[in-house]
Parts: C-alpha cells; structure tokens; sequence
C-alpha cells in the first residue's frame, strides 16, 4: 500500500529562508526581499520570493511582492484622510499622477515588518497529514504556512511543494498541453471576441 508523505517530509527548513524582525523597517525589508529574488544578491539560501517575519523566535508572517505593492498602493484610494484631505470610501474614480509611486515608496519607510506582513494565522506540525497544510491555505488565503515540531518552528510548507505532490500522483507524460498560439488583437478580449 502506498504511504502518504507528512509536512515534515516536503517541508523547507527555516534556514532556507531569509528573515526579519517584525520591527524591521521598510528599508530593510525591501533590501532583504532583493537579495532573495536577485540572482547573485548575495543570498546562499535563495528558495522563494518570500521573506519570514519573526517575532519572539516565532514565525510571525511573511512578506513578498504582494505586501511590499500592498505598503505602497495609494492609500487615499481606500478611503479616510490622505494629506490632509477626507476622501469618501465610495470615491470609485482612481486618480494618478506622476511622481505618486515615487511619494508613496518613500512615505512607505516608515512602516515596520508587522505593519505589512501576511500574518502567519495557521500551522501545521511536522507529522500533520499533508492535507491539513491544504486545508489552512485554503482556508487563510496563503501558499506559506509555518512548521512547528515539539512547540518549535521548524520550517515553512509551500503551495509549491504541495502541488508537486498532487502532480506526482495524478498528473500523465501524455496529458495534452496548450498554449497560445497567438495573441489576440489590439483592443479586442475574450469578452468582446464572443
């Protein structure tokens, strides 16, 4: 009979991973997240466009591409005050201009790892089935979820991971592969081509 694989089996050490404090600034963030997506950057561990967030020795929360863009996007978009103006959270009209991201990218220095992370809300231990970890990134909207073996985090389980497993048991060498072959035209969509 085929035995399943447990977390701790496709699990990432946390030494796989770069890492800072939850009272790093932006500044450091953005820096340690480069040198875990540039090749070269100076990070012999590079496995993921991810950085983990510790606090009290625990895995607090991740931060990647998403949180740094999410710690930059207009605020005055989401509605309250933004320099001095009340914008109303019905305001369905986004404004840019020129010079916003640069503004929005420095006025960012001032928040801290917990202010942006993706907070670690589940997690799972070594020998958990794999579909728990399955079930708390559904359920948490994450690909990241912590290890923990005996009250201690061990590592971190990817969605990636966990699709090589699905892929290992269901998918085929002959299984049909598409692709598009060409692009549609300028200013037409899938919708408008119907």
């Amino acid at each position: 009979m085929f035995k399943e694989k447990k977390i701790g089996d496709i699990m990432l050490s946390l030494q796989d991973y770069l890492a800072v404090p939850a009272e790093a600034g932006f500044r450091e963030i953005v820096t340690t997240l480069k040198k875990a997506l540039v090749p070269g950057g100076g990070n012999p561990v590079k496995v993921d466009d991810t950085v983990l967030v510790y606090d009290n020795g625990l895995v607090a929360g991740f931060i990647g591409l998403e949180e740094v863009l999410g710690a930059i996007e207009p605020q005055f978009l989401k509605g309250g005050t933004y320099r001095g103006w009340t914008v109303n959270r019905e305001w369905a009209i986004p404004v840019f201009w020129e010079g916003l991201f640069t503004d929005r990218c420095i006025e960012a220095t001032d928040k801290k790892a917990r202010d942006i992370m993706k907070p670690a809300e589940f997690h799972v231990e070594a020998e958990d089935p794999l579909i728990k970890a399955v079930y708390g990134m559904t359920k948490h909207s994450t690909s990241h979820v912590p290890v923990v073996r005996d009250g201690l985090a061990v590592g971190v389980v990817r969605s990636r991971e966990l699709f090589l497993e699905v892929s290992a048991l269901v998918s085929t060498a002959g299984a049909p592969v598409y692709t598009l072959e060409k692009a549609p035209a300028a200013g037409k969509t899938a919708a408008s081509a119907r």
